[in-house]
């Protein structure tokens, strides 16, 4: 499992969770809410992101041995 996607994904997710428990602790529910909110979107944004990315990435790759191929 050494796909970047899945480790930068694992890393937002816990870092978002530990700071909206954080704001819980400190009585922060509704002030956080909003900022919670955006971290979350933020981080699905980030990782929608490396996942097209990866793909891009791949498939450069996979049209890029091709063509070396094909050059040969």
């Amino acid at each position: 499992m050494n796909n970047p996607v899945v480790f930068y994904a694992t890393a937002i997710i816990t870092l978002v969770r530990g700071r909206a428990e954080q704001a819980r602790r400190e009585g922060r529910n509704e002030l956080g809410a909003s900022a919670i909110e955006w971290a979350i979107i933020s981080a699905v944004v980030v990782v929608l992101a490396l996942g097209i990315a990866a793909v891009i990435q791949n498939v450069v790759e996979s049209n890029s041995d091709k063509i070396e191929q094909g050059a040969n």
